[in-house]
């Protein structure tokens, strides 16, 4: 006979049920607020019972065993079959920016870029609203300049982000449990409704697959604690959305007060070093800077998006259908400082407990992302996914851990 309520089962429940609020129920009538408020609340509780449970840890023997085999071949069996449902999906939607310009954009800037033009990657573009001037970071753009080089359609980067999310989710070696099927039936079920939903766009779309990757690789960063993979991770975030940026200053005075500075150190060096070689030296700092006073265009935008179709936010994720149009402005105010108010005033609260809850870097890292992005100004489906496959990796990580017992 097992508990089904130790900290370790309620991780992976609440990844699962933030999986299907962000889904399945999204179909049910009238259940969007339920769906949204389930979904905020699933990322909250897998930040307190991170802090239940013994530091997740990756078994890198256990990993290399025959069970690896078989998750791996079990990827490749579903290859194919995603391969299938992609392919309709891009063939039944031809790349527009009438429809959304962030992938035509990016796929401007990595032509520029290996035309060699490098100081024209950031100039406006003539074809797209009459000379629209491209924002993205060089980490989320030179992904897809791939697609230039090799000649394939630029979304396929976008579902190799996805499957490279996945197999980090498949990388730990799980425990033979009714936990570890959850786990897969949550992943399973995340995987259908990006391949067969008609309205997420993520594939069809967007550049989300790069994102959930860079976001899963921080969470695995976090969890083994190398610092200069870390300082990679940080980077890689930073430089394509950065979301993740309230848990900065928190992990920052999380490792002082642990007085690990050599691990800081090394951390803020490994950042720095990917921001030289991909952002500064080919391009400076300007496309940084302009990237960070966007937010009176935010505040527009979402206005705009509240005149001409005031339905997407209520039948989306996020709180911003708490606010209305009438509050715009408040919901950004929230947005912006709560993003670096929340993880501090949280550390505040364990400020005892530093020195003993080992979790606590990781956990910070699930409430601030949980947080911005359900405080979002304008609520697009597809941004949602990212905290769902942090969430799965964390629960993937937490379902290896052979320390806590299925009777706990």
């Amino acid at each position: 006979m097992f508990r089904l309520l130790n900290p370790r089962s309620i991780i992976i429940i609440l990844a699962t049920l933030q999986v299907l609020s962000s889904t399945y129920f999204l179909d049910i009538p009238n259940f969007y607020a339920v769906s949204s408020f389930l979904f905020m609340l699933s990322g909250i509780g897998i930040s307190v019972c991170l802090l239940k449970i013994p530091e997740i840890q990756w078994n890198k023997k256990e990993t290399l065993n025959r069970q690896l085999v078989f998750k791996l071949l079990f990827v490749l069996l579903l290859l194919p079959v995603s391969y299938m449902l992609a392919a309709r999906i891009i063939s039944n939607t031809p790349l527009q920016y009438q429809d959304a310009d962030m992938l035509p954009i990016m796929k401007t800037m990595g032509q520029r870029f290996w035309n060699g033009q490098w100081n024209q990657v950031y100039q406006p573009i003539p074809e797209i609203w009459n000379g629209i001037k491209p924002i993205y970071l060089p980490a989320m753009w030179l992904p897809f300049s791939l697609s230039q080089i090799f000649h394939f359609d630029i979304r396929w980067i976008t579902v190799a982000g996805i499957w490279l999310s996945i197999l980090l989710c498949v990388l730990p070696a799980w425990t033979k449990s009714w936990q570890t099927i959850l786990l897969i039936a949550a992943m399973l079920t995340f995987l259908s409704w990006l391949h067969t939903d008609d309205d997420n766009s993520v594939i069809e779309l967007t550049e989300e697959g790069v994102v959930f990757f860079y976001y899963s690789l921080l969470t695995v960063a976090i969890i083994l604690r190398k610092p200069w993979f870390l300082g990679i991770a940080i980077a890689l975030c930073f430089l394509s959305r950065y979301s993740f940026i309230g848990w900065i200053p928190f992990a920052i005075v999380f490792l002082l007060a642990r007085k690990e500075y050599s691990f800081l150190l090394k951390t803020i060096f490994g950042a720095i070093l990917v921001a030289l070689v991909i952002l500064i030296v080919p391009f400076g700092i300007q496309p940084l800077i302009y990237h960070l006073h966007l937010h009176n265009d935010y505040i527009s935008h979402a206005a705009r998006v509240w005149h001409d179709n005031p339905d997407f936010y209520y039948e989306d994720l996020g709180m911003a259908k708490f606010f209305g149009p009438g509050h715009i402005k408040l919901l950004h105010f929230i947005l912006v400082g709560g993003t670096f108010i929340v993880p501090l005033v949280f550390l505040f609260f364990l400020r005892k407990r530093i020195l003993n809850v080992s979790n606590l870097l990781l956990a910070g890292f699930q409430l601030t992302i949980t947080f911005f992005y359900n405080f979002l100004d304008v609520t697009y489906l597809y941004l949602f996914y990212t905290p769902v496959v942090v969430s799965l990796v964390i629960a993937s990580f937490a379902s290896s851990d052979k320390r806590i017992k299925v009777s706990d």
